[in-house]
């Protein structure tokens, strides 16, 4: 099963997809740490990929595109995954669909964090503060918001009319108790879980 988690950086999406990776026994592929490591490899494709991260930047679609299609080939990722931070724009979403087709599988549901900007401010200052990651200064941060406002919507009203099922989750509040509603919107989706 293929799981499309949404959410504007800050939601607690990577916190959430790796509790849901326990729940469904898929894997976690989050496309933000693909990249990173592939920054940190010293590769020709990580020097292209780190300054664009480090400016708080998208990443070219190929790019992203190489390195997401070769992480769902792995064997852990044969039953599926939870996608974090992909796709993030209607093209992606489509090269995706594609993707999956050829393999015979499709995305199937889309779980959208939702949480407001003063929360998701207070959590990468303090992300910021604690992982001292080169994509959480203010400047960044602030381009990341606006780019998930401006290119995330039309990715779900893509799905919507893909018929994809796409489930709204308060994000805000206790992690347990963002992840029992992440469970139930899965659950009324028609998933089952371990949890």
């Amino acid at each position: 099963m293929i799981c499309v988690l949404f959410g504007p950086p800050g939601s607690g999406k990577g916190t959430q997809a790796e509790m849901i990776t326990q729940a469904l026994g898929v894997p976690h592929v989050s496309t933000g740490e693909l990249l990173r490591a592939e920054a940190a490899t010293g590769t020709a494709l990580g020097h292209e990929v780190a300054p664009v991260l480090e400016a708080g930047g998208l990443v070219p679609d190929a790019v992203i595109e190489h390195l997401l299609g070769r992480r769902l080939e792995a064997p852990d990722a044969a039953a599926g995954a939870i996608l974090d931070g992909y796709p993030r724009t209607v093209p992606q979403a489509r090269d995706l669909d594609g993707r999956l087709a050829t393999a015979g599988r499709r995305v199937d549901v889309v779980l959208v964090l939702e949480v407001g900007e003063p929360t998701l401010m207070e959590r990468l200052n303090s992300r910021a503060a604690e992982q001292h990651r080169a994509d959480d200064n203010p400047a960044s941060i602030a381009e990341r918001l606006a780019e998930h406002r401006l290119l995330t919507e039309p990715v779900l009203d893509y799905y919507r009319s893909e018929g994809v099922p796409v489930r709204e989750v308060d994000g805000t509040g206790d992690i347990h108790a963002v992840h029992r509603r992440v469970l139930q919107a899965l659950s009324s989706a028609g998933f089952r879980t371990s949890d």
